[in-house]
């Protein structure tokens, strides 16, 4: 599923494509097409033509395809800045495109016109499609393609370049699939002329630019807002669109919108559905913007460790004066309707909770084996959504539009992975740190050691672990947040990255 920023630079890449149809370029490549270079043959025009779509879809892929690995080879530490630039770049080239301003720096250079000449027809054309596609080999006829080059390199993702590289050849080979076959008919000739005597559709077309690079300027501006750095001294990060919570080490909860950052008159906050809620002196504090703020009473909150909220309902861990915990969930509309989700005596055995409208969702680890169970709170229905018998733990699951992200963590590894909630065929690695558990070598010092039965890892080797820990995480449409603790837990942050940056799982067996 391709991202809102994805989606809106290939639609402006399809017009930034299409306002290169007024090039030089543009004309030669129309003429010669439909022409066929004196070829009566409809079969020979065709041919050129879905050869010059080929060769178009070809060179964008590469161009924009490339740039966008290559901002991601740069990783995720630096994504913040990369937004800010991309969306910078994204929003002065809106400007220029609205405005009409001539193209600069502007690349005077054609297609080679002799292979036309020596070359069959067919192959010619797929080699100009080529480099019209490649965008930057021959005359730029909008600001908008510095500006999707820029795009694709702060995205970061192959995918996303890709999308808008298909998108741009697409742009780049329409008005020759439109105008060249129907060349020396009524309307063939009709539309060339029209698109050689009226400028001001090109004009129309980088102005509709304009508009495309302005949302993509605003989604990345939106991103980077929300983490154009990592937050330091943060832990327990929790999103609701543009909106983001999480809690100060040793501090007051914090609350971050597109207009102000600010602390909160409580602890663990929480967002999600429109409303927010943390622990506040008198009770877990639930408002809703516009609405005055509702205090639930509940349990001793001294003993309330996580909370997790919807539109609809809200969920509490906490734990009892025999330190057993429970998880259990209370409508926000109705507070007197609860529903008990889990309980354990032992410490650390119920994992913070995540929620999405009415789906919950919790990891659960006992001696038999470790899982992430998914209940509905409208029906009481359970799942399991990931599950694990020995040597594996699944922890600090979070969902969101159709997503979940959760930690799996093993003797070698630190992963953390987003998929489908109830399919894992197709997960994806975000992150990957060493285990922080303590690896024997297998062998004792001033011993042989030609039988060594030590496990292996290909990450790390024997002796102590890791000394970051991965905690809790949060979710958006396009990014992943996760907390990182050091063993100085003052010094704990929340990381954030792309979703465009994931890559397949890859494990030993």
């Amino acid at each position: 599923m391709l991202s809102a920023l994805a989606v809106a630079a290939a639609l402006t890449a399809v017009l930034a494509g299409i306002a290169g149809a007024w090039s030089p370029c543009g004309f030669s490549v129309i003429e010669t097409i439909g022409t066929a270079l004196g070829d009566a043959r409809r079969s020979v025009t065709l041919a050129a033509t879905a050869t010059f779509a080929i060769g178009a879809l070809a060179g964008g892929a590469l161009t924009f395809g490339g740039l966008g690995l290559l901002g991601g080879l740069a990783g995720h530490a630096s994504s913040g800045l990369r937004e800010a630039l991309g969306g910078g770049l994204a929003l002065a080239a809106a400007l220029a495109d609205w405005r009409g301003w001539r193209i600069a720096p502007q690349i005077r250079r054609q297609v080679p016109e002799r292979w036309r000449w020596i070359m069959p027809l067919p192959l010619a054309s797929c080699l100009y499609g080529l480099l019209l596609g490649l965008g930057f080999t021959t005359f730029v006829l909008a600001f908008a393609v510095w500006a999707l080059a820029g795009i694709s390199v702060a995205a970061g993702s192959g995918a996303v370049g890709l999308a808008i590289g298909l998108a741009f050849g697409l742009g780049r080979a329409l008005p020759v699939l439109w105008i060249a076959p129907r060349l020396h008919t009524r309307a063939g000739d009709r539309a060339l002329e029209r698109l050689a005597l009226e400028p001001r559709m090109w004009l129309g077309m980088r102005r509709l630019d304009a508009l495309g690079l302005g949302a993509c300027a605003a989604l990345l501006a939106g991103s980077s807002a929300l983490a154009a750095t990592t937050l330091d001294g943060a832990t327990d990060p929790s999103v609701d669109g543009p909106v983001m919570a999480w809690q100060r080490v040793g501090g007051p909860g914090v609350l971050q919108t597109q207009h102000a950052t600010k602390p909160l008159p409580g602890t663990l906050p929480a967002v999600g559905g429109g409303n927010r809620a943390w622990v506040g002196a008198h009770g877990i504090v639930v408002k809703r913007r516009g609405h005055p703020r509702r205090t639930i009473p509940g349990p001793a909150l001294a003993r309330v460790d996580a909370l997790a909220i919807s539109g609809s309902w809200l969920v509490v861990r906490d734990r009892s004066a025999a330190a057993i915990a429970n998880l259990f969930a209370v409508s926000v509309t109705g507070p007197v309707q609860r529903r008990y989700i889990a309980g354990s005596a032992t410490p650390g055995a119920i994992g913070r909770p995540t929620i999405e409208g009415t789906y919950a969702a919790y990891a659960l680890s006992s001696p038999a084996g470790s899982r992430i169970e998914e209940i509905d709170l409208a029906t009481g229905r359970r799942r399991v959504l990931r599950a694990a018998t020995r040597n594996v733990q699944f922890v600090n699951p979070s969902l969101n539009s159709g997503r979940l992200l959760y930690e799996r963590l093993d003797r070698c590894a630190q992963e953390l992975l987003v998929g489908s909630p109830y399919d894992t065929a197709h997960d994806r690695v975000l992150l990957t740190l060493p285990s922080t558990a303590t690896r024997d070598p297998g062998w004792q010092a001033g011993y042989q050691h030609n039988w060594n039965s030590a496990s292996l890892c290909p990450n790390r080797p024997s002796g102590h672990g890791g000394a970051v820990t991965l905690g809790a995480t949060a979710l958006t449409p396009a990014r992943a947040y996760v907390s990182e603790s050091p063993p100085d837990l003052a010094r704990s942050w929340i990381a954030s990255l792309p979703l465009s940056a994931a890559r397949p799982v890859s494990r030993p067996a």
